[in-house]
Parts: C-alpha cells; sequence; structure tokens
C-alpha cells in the first residue's frame, strides 16, 4: 500500500474521529458558565481556568460516552437509514481505534477534573454513570428519558459551581433542570410531527402522543416562568426583574419553533435563530449589568 494511501486513510479515520466527539453538541458546555457569571467571578482569572478546565474535562467525557454508545449500538445503527452513516458504524472509523480513542478521552476527562478539585471529579463520574444508564436503559423509559437529558444539564451547572468552590443556589438546580425539560420536550414533540415511522426514528416516541407532549410543554414552561420570575423577586437584587421580558420572549421564540420550523429537533440550530440570539444577548447583556452594577452597559443594553 503506498504512503498516499496510508495518510489518505489515516486522515479519513482522523477526521471521523473529530465527529465521533459531536463537535455541534458542545455548546452544551456553556451551562459551565452559569456559575463564573452569576457568582459574580467573571473578572477572577483563577476561576476561569478552573472552569475552563471543566468544560474541556466535560466535553472529553461527553465525547467518550458517544463512542461507548455508538461501539455498543453499531449493529443497530447499520440499520439505521441515517445512523448508518457515523464513523464507526460506516466503518470510517475501526472499533478498535474507536475503544481506544474513548479511553483516552476519558483519561484526558478526568486527569483534567482531579486537577480541579475532587469534588469535580466526582460530578464527572455522576455525568458518566448517568450517561451510560441513559444509553443503556433509560433511553428506552418514557418520560425517564427526557428528564435524563435535563439531568444531564444540571450536572453540568453544578460542575461549573463546584469547579469555583461557590454557593450553590437551588434556583440556578430548579431552572437549569427546567430549562432543559423544556427543551428536550420541544425536541421530543418535534419528532413527533416529522417522522412518520416514530418508533424507527426513536424507541420511545411510540409511546408520545402529540397531545401529552404538549401539556407537558405548558406545564413545565409555566413552571419554568415562575420559578425564574421567583428567583428575580426574592434574590438579593430586585433589578434582576429586568430580565424578565427577555426570558420570556426567549420562551415564546422556543414554542412558536417547534410548531413551524425543524429547530426543534436540533436544539443546536437555535445558534442560527437570529432573534433567540439577539435575545439572548439581551438577557446576558441585562443580567451581568445588574450583577456587576454596571448602569452604563444596562442602560446600553435596553436602548
Amino acid at each position: 500500500m503506498s504512503n498516499s494511501s496510508l495518510t489518505a486513510g489515516t486522515l479519513a479515520t482522523l477526521a471521523g474521529l473529530g465527529r465521533e466527539v459531536r463537535p455541534q453538541q458542545w455548546y452544551k458546555q456553556g451551562v459551565l458558565l452559569l456559575g463564573i457569571t452569576f457568582s459574580r467571578n467573571l473578572l477572577d482569572p483563577g476561576a476561569w481556568t478552573a472552569v475552563l478546565f471543566a468544560i474541556v474535562a466535560f466535553t472529553a467525557v461527553a465525547g467518550a460516552t458517544y463512542v461507548i454508545n455508538d461501539i455498543s449500538d453499531v449493529e443497530a445503527d447499520r440499520q439505521h437509514p441515517e445512523k448508518r452513516h457515523r464513523p464507526i458504524a460506516s466503518g470510517q472509523v475501526p472499533i478498535p481505534v474507536a475503544a481506544a480513542f474513548g479511553a483516552a478521552l476519558l483519561v484526558l476527562g478526568f486527569a483534567l477534573a482531579l486537577a480541579v478539585g475532587p469534588l469535580l471529579v466526582a460530578v464527572l463520574a455522576t455525568y458518566l454513570g448517568q450517561n451510560l444508564l441513559y444509553s443503556t436503559y433509560i433511553k428506552h423509559v418514557v418520560f425517564a428519558d427526557v428528564i435524563s437529558v435535563a439531568v444531564g444539564f444540571v450536572l453540568r451547572a453544578i460542575a461549573g459551581v463546584v469547579a469555583i468552590d461557590v454557593f450553590l443556589s437551588p434556583w440556578l438546580i430548579v431552572c437549569t433542570f427546567l430549562l432543559a425539560l423544556v427543551l428536550a420536550l420541544g425536541k421530543r414533540r418535534h419528532e413527533l410531527g416529522a417522522s412518520n415511522d416514530p418508533q424507527r426514528s426513536r424507541e420511545t416516541l411510540g409511546s408520545y402522543t402529540a397531545e401529552s407532549v404538549d401539556q407537558l410543554l405548558t406545564v413545565v414552561t409555566a413552571t419554568l416562568l415562575m420559578a425564574y420570575a421567583l428567583y428575580t423577586f426574592t434574590g438579593a437584587d430586585t433589578t434582576m426583574m429586568l430580565t424578565l421580558p427577555f426570558a420570556f420572549f426567549g420562551v415564546f421564540r422556543y414554542h412558536h419553533l417547534v410548531h413551524t420550523t425543524e429547530i426543534a429537533g436540533r436544539p443546536e440550530y437555535l445558534l442560527t435563530d437570529r432573534p433567540s440570539m439577539v435575545n439572548l444577548a439581551l438577557w446576558a447583556t441585562t443580567a451581568i449589568a445588574v450583577l456587576y452594577e454596571l448602569p452604563g452597559l444596562l442602560v446600553g443594553g435596553l436602548s
């Protein structure tokens, strides 16, 4: 075999490994930034170092769980119209190479977590266990699947807090869980409307109905907005109430997208929705201005 063939094969494998870690899912690690933001530590270089270590650690371990899942489901994926194109199922990445890569990601993730502290290691281990349990069992259980997805986001939020050793607010847990649950239910609702054969696209879809998911979305959304409003009313600085219009708009916009576009099927596509991104920027600007007592930024963000 020529050197050029070997090089092409190696490059193809490397490209496959890059796809295997699902870069399009990395946006989820942004949840780890909530702790450093709401604890008023955005200007602390040491806190940033710890949080960045935590973000890379979660990204690595999440990538390892994708590898483990794709290896265990390789035969089923090869029969699936879309999943058969995944790197392992298609043969682009040999299983032994994928297994070694997954192990390396686990070592990297836990080494970085250990450099931050034992509490982060514990949260990361819980996240790994939760993901493995989801892949092997929970994803087949109606309602437990979306709850498990939301728990994964909560663990990210907790990791961002323990990485910098600050107080863990119950509001952070509650609001993160409810927001993630809204996103997960919205995705299920889209899948129900988009699939001619729900059971083939996702096993639990056959047990969901559009009516039940719509009802759950309504209940969870109302609970989320109420919880966030209570947080702004009862916090140390009630000026956070200024962020409420953006919170309401963001949730209303997502509900609209669930029923009118393909975005809900892939939540990462929200990053391409201009109204949502402008609203997020306004919410973040207002929240930071309030938290860090920056009246000039607050006026600029609301003008």
